[in-house]
């Protein structure tokens, strides 16, 4: 197991963490695509655009050609979709971490190994959280193909969830999309619970891909089994 420590992000990082989070979110695309053909209404077309040409036009190659084009389409939907996402998260919050994390009672981490960056989370508060409650929101979580499973992802998880009991949080809280299937493994191992889910638009609805929100309630005294 390669050695790796967790530190504040500086500016020097900043390259390397743009890198990978693009990475990152690149290889969900096939997990969405997989999603996206499990869906009802792919099933019942995935059939039903092959029969209705050959009915039309007799062409079983036609229909074959046809059907082919439709699965590219789906796939370049979602490639579509997620590199627009990775667009304009780069040119928000991460365009300027320092000024959109540690300067609004914040912080980034990076986890590095060697003189890499190979793992990445953001925290900072929530701005209009529930009455009665001081939320801190967790962002960004993303570690290198090539290191997970060291339990760097969770070291960063815990590393916000400290940052905001040292700060009276009552709530960590975070969003991620259904196809993250490790993430959202990883938060419901270190008990976080499904307290919302929604669709950003009516594309992301038709394509099955919902937000999942999960809230992590501190307690008041810190136990030592996290």
């Amino acid at each position: 197991m390669a050695f790796y420590r967790i530190r504040q992000y500086q500016e020097k990082d900043h390259k390397k963490v743009l890198e990978l989070f693009s990475r990152g979110m690149k290889e969900h695309v096939p997990a969405a695509f997989h999603h996206m053909l499990t869906l009802p209404q792919t099933l019942l077309l995935l059939p039903g655009v092959p029969v209705t040409i050959v009915l039309v036009s007799g062409s079983w190659l036609l229909a074959t050609v046809c059907s082919f084009l439709f699965l590219l389409c789906l796939r370049l939907l979602i490639w579509l979709s997620w590199r627009n996402y990775v667009a304009t998260s780069l040119q928000a919050d991460l365009a300027d971490i320092t000024k959109s994390y540690l300067n609004a009672h914040g912080s980034f981490w990076v986890a590095e190994s060697g003189d890499q960056v190979v793992g990445i989370v953001g925290a900072r508060p929530v701005k209009d959280p529930p009455l009665g409650k001081k939320q801190m929101q967790l962002f960004r979580l993303s570690v290198s193909s090539q290191h997970r499973g060291q339990g760097i992802a969770k070291a960063l998880v815990r590393t916000v969830l400290w940052f905001a009991r040292d700060q009276d949080y009552s709530d960590v809280v975070l969003e991620t999309s259904c196809v993250q299937y490790s993430a959202v493994a990883l938060y419901q191992a270190m008990g976080f619970r499904k307290t919302g889910q929604y669709f950003v638009s009516i594309a992301t609805r038709l394509m099955g891909l919902s937000i999942l929100h999960f809230t992590y309630s501190l307690p008041f005294a810190w136990g030592s089994g996290m």
